[in-house]
Parts: structure tokens; sequence; C-alpha cells
């Protein structure tokens, strides 16, 4: 396997093995508080599934089903382990996604050491703002997801399946992985004015691209939609248009 890396690609493997080396000797002695990041994540994500997500989640993205076609729309556990394994597997995710940023947060010396960071401080409040920008961005996209997309959505589906003559039955597992990989291609697709800005602002793509492209840029967005939503256009125009908007 080795010999089939060029030069180039085993020197990048090995400086990206040394720089993890690295990161875990600067965040040794406080590992254990990234594993008490993960640990929370997971206990505090099974709770608030048990306790509240699953009672609301069927109700709110049902919301705009008249009541025929939400009695008809089932959810079901196809296997007794499907609930209990679903709400492990996110909280694995919630929970890494929370010791992540820990651990880097406590190896940065080593990071900043390799080049990886600026030597030079960056103001607090340049990183306050940058912080709540992404974070307003990606939650103000899994917000529109929820309320907005998810409830037509799936009134359409459901509909068009019982005019067909068909029951809308859908696997828990299935159901929520599909909820949750869509929500988070909102919430990421909605760091794009962010992306922009930035790169704008660090001379890496000039703005008079992005202005003399735009209609590059919006066919490249709907072809997106077709990518990450079901296979018709009403899901795809309401994935793509307000990225266009943004």
């Amino acid at each position: 396997m080795s010999g089939a890396l060029d030069d180039g690609t085993r020197r990048t493997l090995a400086s990206g093995r040394e720089t993890l080396g690295a990161m875990l000797r600067s965040a040794q002695k406080d590992l254990q508080k990234v594993f008490i990041a993960f640990v929370v994540g997971l206990m505090a994500s099974i709770w608030v599934l048990r306790v509240y997500v699953w009672d609301r989640l069927k109700t709110d993205l049902f919301a705009n089903m008249s009541e025929s076609v939400r009695e008809g729309t089932n959810v079901v556990a196809v296997t007794p382990f499907d609930v209990i394994l679903l709400q492990v597997k996110i909280g694995l995710i919630v929970g890494a996604l929370l010791a992540i940023p820990t651990f880097l947060y406590f190896s940065r010396d080593a990071l900043r050491q390799r080049g990886w960071l600026p030597r030079a401080p960056v103001a607090r409040w340049k990183m306050v703002l940058l912080g709540i920008a992404m974070l307003a961005l990606f939650l103000g996209g899994i917000a529109y997801a929820y309320t907005v997309f998810f409830p037509i959505m799936f009134e359409f589906l459901a509909s068009n399946a019982i005019e067909a003559g068909f029951v809308p039955t859908y696997h828990i597992v299935k159901w929520v992985e599909f909820i949750l990989l869509l929500s988070l291609s909102f919430g990421i697709a909605a760091e794009l004015p962010l992306v922009m800005s930035t790169l704008a602002y660090a001379d890496i793509v000039p703005y008079e691209t992005f202005r003399d492209k735009w209609k590059y840029a919006v066919f490249g967005l709907y072809a997106a939609g077709a990518l990450f939503t079901p296979p018709e256009p009403l899901t795809q125009i309401m994935w793509a248009t307000p990225l266009v908007a943004l």
C-alpha cells in the first residue's frame, strides 16, 4: 500500500501523524476533560431524546397534514433495539461534536507551534463575533428545515402516497437519519454568507468573482438541491431558494 503512494502523499500523511501526536501530547493532561465532554453529550442527548424529542418530532413535522393523512401516516420500530440503538448513535455523534472542539482547544499550543494557528493572538471579540455568526447561521438553517421544509415535504409525500393507495409507514431509524442528515445539510449550507465573506476578506476569492459569476452559483445551488433532497421539484426548490437569497 505504501509503495503506491507518491512522496508528497507520504510526507502529508507523516506530517498529519506528527501533528496528531503533538496535539495528543499537548492535551494529555486535559484528556479527562475531553472524555467528560463526550460523556455529557452522549448522556444528555439520550435523556433529551427520551423526555422531549420523540413526543414532539412527529407532532411538529406532520403539522401541515390533514387529520386523515396524519392518522394514516405511521412511524414504526421494526426491531426491538431500533429506538435504543438510534438514541445511542445520536448520543455518540453529539458527544463527538462536543469533544472535538474541547480537544482542539486544549491542544491549541501544539497547533500554533506547527503553524496551523496564527502565532499572534486573535482579538477575543473577533472570535466571539465569528462564533456567534456561525452558530446563528447554523441554527437558522436547521430552524428553517424543521419549521418550514419538513412539514411541507412530509405533507406532500404522505398525501401522494395515500392518493396512490399506499399507507405511508416510515422506519424510525431511516426516518430520523433522513431528518438529521437533511437538517445538517441545511445548517452547513446556511454558512454560505460567512464562507463567501471570509474568502473575499482574505483575498482568496475576489468579491468581483461572486458578483460576476452569480448565474453559475444559482445553477450550482439548484443542482445541489437535487443532490441533497428527495427526487421531486418542490423540496429541491425549497432547499436551494433560501441559499440563493443568502
